[in-house]
């Protein structure tokens, strides 16, 4: 309950000081001397006082001193109000209870109440509880307090959410209200094999206890892991996680109105695709439904978007004003990306891409640059203001590039040597780092680059800033990436429209030229498919599908769904779990007496002591005087 601690708790005995006033007042009492009058006429020649009147300004004297003496020694002894939280010296009960996606089937959430009912009541008599709620992230439901009733009111609370389940984030929050004081911990958990699998940091204490209550898991579990359109049909995997083969109605809702149906067939541990056929709407949202009444219910429902993911623009600039061959091989190949889906590309002259204005090219995901010859001035301040204001542009140094101007429509000096080298024989790019996501489709087979010969290209000065990310095998850069003003620039420096080398026509061609707009333009996509806990800014962090709105982009839809690895019933024994706890030392830990002074700084109440006794003093003065 309520209370004050004092953290000089010895200075109290001076409030024994106010005995002094007190026996004083009673030493010095008089006694009224009975004087008889042999006429009443001589009472208007003797002093009058009135006896009610100085019997209450001594008892006022009498009260003040006494204030005055209580409060100088209260004070000293540095008073705090520790309020419903427990003394921070206390030891404490922390009951830790799984709130993840995992206790959703039914019955479970219940029993994770009643576990944490009977903690709470069989918590040691000296000991303050907490209740901690945890999935995902660790919420203190209630802090430590020495009045469980508060406790035992929050249980009903506990519900089961769309969150997966983190053990070290539970612990490490845990640990934080136990600090340096003695405590136990009390986790109320299924056991999930899942909740180790993260990455998390977190641990307790040396010297905490731990009991585990396990909540059994369901025996079997059915649950919709993907769903995505496929033209006019709707794809979605039902996984059987139980040992037994299951029979599953599945379902295709949109606005609440079921479009199509189909049973399914899954054999023990395994998966299925269910294929969902109906008049499916072109745009909105839609969601795939499994009928399983024994496990998981948090993962029936598989939300989707069922528009298409809006493409990336990409625009090639060329030199040819007839758009004959410039680009060509650069469009062609993007233009298979995603199926035809992630790139839009568009080819034009230089001319065409001075008339812009700065808003359209600012929308571009990516620029490439393999002419730059009939780039007027403002075309120029064009791609110069979008590299500058944090755009991706991949520049070729081939013959369509005039060297002399470069330094105007980038912004800055590449240091390019304008005479060409031509190497007699031609040479081959070799990949500086086989691991940059540019070169990860030609890790197998290794040789993939090696098989390009490349006739000619331009030569760069070495500049600070500049990462080769591959060479020709003369030792000449053949691909480089530098930050200009808040945007990204790669080279390649040979062409890309089969002049000077054959790489165009290489099966190498297309994966390089597509992982190397993915590079340029990751962070621009729309994703549309997002996996808890993970969401847009913004959004709340629950299964569904809402919409994004974001800087000078259309709003658009995203779906958000249950991550998959809390499907899982397989469970770890309490032996494992109590061995993956990371004991951590209390070095360092602040001690108890340490935090109640940060808490007695925090109030000052010392301070109005001291004030409210100086007042007591400047009454008692005040009341003496006048009794004089």
């Amino acid at each position: 309950m309520f209370g004050v601690s004092f953290l000089s708790p010895l200075f109290l005995i001076g409030a024994l000081a106010a005995a002094v006033p007190i026996l004083l007042h009673l030493f010095h009492r008089r006694t009224e001397v009975v004087i008889d009058f042999p006429a009443v006429s001589l009472l208007t020649r003797a002093p009058i006082e009135q006896h009610r009147r100085r019997r209450l300004r001594e008892i006022v004297l009498l009260v003040l001193r006494i204030a005055a003496l209580v409060l100088l020694a209260v004070s000293f002894a540095r008073p705090y109000v520790a309020g419903a939280i427990a003394p921070e010296s206390a030891p404490v009960t922390v009951v830790v209870a799984d709130t993840s996606m995992s206790l959703s089937a039914p019955g479970q959430i219940e029993r994770v109440r009643e576990a944490a009912l009977n903690a709470i009541r069989s918590a040691p008599a000296p000991n303050a509880v907490a209740l901690v709620a945890f999935a995902d992230a660790a919420t203190v439901v209630v802090p430590a307090t020495t009045d469980r009733a508060v406790a035992l009111a929050a249980v009903p609370q506990l519900a089961a959410g769309p969150g997966g389940t983190r053990y070290r984030t539970a612990l490490a929050r845990a640990a934080e209200l136990i600090g340096a004081r003695e405590g136990r911990v009390v986790v109320i958990t299924d056991l999930q094999q899942a909740g180790w699998e993260v990455t998390d940091e977190g641990g307790l204490p040396d010297g905490v206890g731990v009991e585990v209550v396990a909540i059994p898991p369901p025996s079997s579990n059915v649950a919709v892991t993907s769903a995505e359109r496929r033209d006019r049909t709707v794809v979605a995997t039902v996984q059987n996680y139980g040992p037994d083969p299951a029979r599953m109605p599945v379902a295709l809702m949109v606005d609440g109105k079921k479009i199509a149906t189909v049973t399914v067939d899954v054999a023990p541990l395994s998966a299925t695709d269910a294929r969902l056929n109906g008049a499916i709407p072109a745009a909105g949202a839609a969601q795939v439904v499994v009928d399983d009444a024994t496990g998981y219910q948090g993962d029936n429902i598989r939300h989707l978007v069922l528009e298409p993911r809006p493409a990336i623009e990409i625009t090639v600039v060329v030199a040819d004003p007839s758009g004959a061959t410039g680009g060509l091989y650069v469009e062609r190949a993007l233009a298979v990306a995603g199926g035809g889906r992630e790139f839009k590309v568009d080819a034009v002259d230089g001319r065409v891409f001075s008339s812009w204005t700065a808003e359209a090219v600012s929308r571009q995901g990516a620029i490439v640059l393999v002419g730059t010859r009939t780039l007027d001035r403002t075309g120029r301040a064009l791609v110069k203001n979008y590299l500058a204001n944090g755009g991706h542009v991949w520049l070729t140094l081939g013959p369509d590039i005039d060297p002399a101007t470069l330094g105007d429509v980038i912004g800055a000096n590449l240091g390019v040597i304008a005479a060409p080298v031509t190497v007699m024989g031609g040479t081959i790019m070799v990949a500086s780092d086989g691991r940059h996501p540019i070169f990860r489709p030609f890790l197998n087979p290794s040789g993939a680059l090696g098989d390009v010969q490349v006739d000619q290209h331009r030569r760069l000065n070495d500049q600070t800033g500049r990462t080769v990310l591959a060479r020709f095998s003369g030792g000449d850069p053949a691909l480089t990436e530098q930050v200009v003003g808040q945007g990204r620039l790669l080279i390649f420096t040979s062409d890309l429209d089969n002049h000077w080398s054959r790489f165009p026509l290489s099966p190498a061609f297309v994966p390089f030229a597509v992982e190397t707009a993915r590079y340029l333009t990751a962070g621009r996509q729309q994703k549309q498919a997002w996996v808890l806990p993970d969401v847009p800014r913004g959004i709340v962090a629950a299964p569904g599908v809402a919409t994004v709105s974001e800087g000078t982009t259309a709003p658009y839809l995203v779906a958000v769904n249950v991550n998959v690895r809390e499907s899982s019933p397989a469970t770890t024994s309490l032996e494992e779990f109590t061995a993956g706890i990371e004991r951590t030392s209390r070095a360092g830990l602040p001690a108890p007496v340490n935090q109640a002074r940060e808490i007695e700084n925090r109030q000052r109440w010392w301070q109005i002591g001291l004030l409210v006794m100086l007042v007591a003093l400047a009454g008692e003065g005040l009341v003496g005087r006048r009794a004089t």
